[in-house]
């Protein structure tokens, strides 16, 4: 557990009398820091909760550039105070590596990931994979998945919230044979957890909806992704995004299995969705566009699909 300091103390009070302005907080965590070094050095332990208290503060203001020194200077005090390798250390390294560039970032996770807290290595593992998926290296990816898989369930059991996080992750890269059993296994837990309606039940059923597409089991995938549309309708609204992008997944499945008119509603709900939400011309809208007028030259439509194509960036029309 994060240790608080007298910083956090004197803000208690503020926080009571009721919601304060985020840049007197921000003067409060900075007066607290600049009290630390003055009164106990440069070098000490309480300055570095300090110091980590305002980065991690500014980070969830989402200054990012403003934290980093910050939680840099939490950093640095540990290593020297408190040892490379310890807990408290590696902390403060994953603390950085979340407010860091990915090339920065990716050895600050590699450190806070050999934590003895099995928590703390499951959230770096995690954040590793993010890593090499956004580089496009998937194998790199699961590996590092099934690592923090493998941590998360030292730390939380086998049946935890958290453990779906990280099944869901893991099945996203990996091959559909293997990544169903895993959804399914993760689907099992947060309808234990959360229940049959939550958009966390939701999101891995829409998941689930599409690996079982892949798979060539539409049956199925129909099934579980209108389980998954009416999950966000009901938690999250008619008119969200994830409501939008739940109804373009179930039109995908539809199509396959030869319901064009419900694929059709599906695929223009979406599309009237994500332009109230995101506007004409916003990269969700717009791939809309392109699944519709896909969909519409695919059953004959050629006009209407042409009428559609003329709203994307000529880079990104159909050849």
């Amino acid at each position: 557990m994060r240790r608080k300091g007298a910083t956090l103390v004197v803000l208690a009070g503020v926080l009571c009398a009721g919601q304060p302005d985020p840049a007197m907080l921000r003067r409060l965590f900075e007066e607290g820091l600049a009290r630390r070094r003055q009164q106990y050095g440069a070098s000490d332990a309480r300055t570095a909760r300090a110091a980590s208290d305002l980065g991690l503060f500014l980070r969830g203001q989402g200054d990012a550039a403003a934290a980093r020194p910050a939680l840099a200077e939490a950093l640095a005090i540990d290593q020297k105070v408190l040892g490379p390798s310890a807990p408290r250390t590696l902390e403060d390294a994953a603390d950085l590596a979340s407010v860091s560039s990915p090339r920065e970032a990716e050895p600050l996770w590699t450190r806070a990931a050999e934590s003895s807290d099995a928590a703390a290595a499951a959230r770096a593992l995690a954040a590793l994979g993010e890593l090499r998926e956004a580089a496009g290296d998937r194998a790199g990816a699961a590996a590092f998945y099934r690592r923090a898989l493998a941590r998360e369930e030292a730390a939380t059991g086998k049946q935890s919230a958290g453990v779906a996080v990280r099944l869901n992750a893991l099945a996203l890269v990996a091959e559909p044979r293997e990544g169903i059993p895993l959804l399914e296994r993760a689907l099992a837990v947060d309808r234990r957890v959360w229940g049959e309606r939550h958009p966390e039940t939701a999101t891995v059923e829409a998941n689930l909806s599409g690996l079982l597409l892949a798979a060539g089991r539409t049956a199925e995938a129909i099934l579980t992704g209108r389980a998954a549309l009416a999950g966000f309708e009901a938690t999250l609204g008619l008119d969200h995004p994830r409501t939008a992008a739940a109804a373009s997944n179930l039109g995908d499945a539809l199509r396959a299995g030869g319901d064009l008119k419900g694929a059709e509603q599906c695929y223009r709900r979406a599309l009237a969705i994500d332009e109230q939400a995101y506007g004409p011309d916003h990269p969700e809208t717009l791939s809309d566009v392109r699944n519709l007028a896909g969909f519409l030259r695919e059953t004959g439509r050629a006009e209407e699909a042409q009428a559609l194509e003329r709203r994307l960036p000529v880079t990104a029309a159909p050849r």
